[in-house]
């Protein structure tokens, strides 16, 4: 993917849980379980992070693979996902996305899910990030998507874009005002459900489905 960021802040990978944890806990998590805990079948979790995910995915019927570039974040994902009681349905990687080397470890048409939570904000190029998601999944997979996104209010959309150039740089790369619902739009997926709502800034999670032609 053009862009790639390979540095990753060890700051930031080691205080995310901590820097999240009162807005996970209020706003986030329900919202998590509601959409991983039914999921069955071939995942692929784009940017696992530090793992706060992997607790809500059902114990059958699974199979994980998660990918995360940053070293930082990825050694506490493992040590959450060497918690649960079936460690060996979930593999991780330190890679993203857009490495060429994707193409070894995920093979056309082979995915029932993509999960993306928290994480298109941070891809240097979220169009090619979206082909590639439709290339992997299977003709009626899903991808499942939270994420904080650009305002539709335009003072409030200014004010993300005077915030952003900070934002980015200590928050490793996250894009505070990227309109991912609109990019989505776009991106060759039929949306089966959607949803707004708000944490200071807006967020929006959704449901899209890979059509059968």
């Amino acid at each position: 993917m053009s862009g790639l960021r390979k540095g990753y802040s060890r700051f930031f990978g080691i205080f995310y849980d901590k820097f999240m944890y009162s807005l996970e806990q209020k706003y986030l998590m329900q919202r998590r379980k509601k959409l991983l805990s039914g999921l069955k079948g071939k995942i692929l979790e784009v940017g696992v992070g530090t793992g706060i995910n992997l607790q809500f995915y059902s114990q059958n019927d699974i199979e994980i693979t998660g990918i995360e570039p940053s070293p930082h974040m990825l050694s506490q994902a493992v040590k959450k996902r060497d918690l649960l009681l079936l460690p060996d349905r979930i593999n991780l990687h330190e890679i993203g996305c857009g490495y060429p080397e994707m193409q070894n470890l995920i093979q056309p048409a082979s995915l029932d899910v993509v999960v993306c939570t928290l994480v298109l904000c941070t891809i240097p190029d979220i169009q090619l990030a979206l082909d590639r998601f439709v290339e992997w999944l299977k003709p009626g997979g899903k991808l499942i998507i939270l994420e904080h996104i650009r305002s539709h209010n335009s003072l409030k959309a200014k004010i993300q874009d005077v915030i952003n150039p900070l934002w980015e740089k200590l928050a490793d790369g996250c894009q505070l005002n990227r309109p991912t619902d609109k990019i989505l739009a776009s991106s060759g997926l039929l949306k089966s459900n959607e949803e707004y709502f708000k944490i200071a800034i807006p967020f929006y999670q959704a449901e899209y489905t890979k059509p059968f032609n």
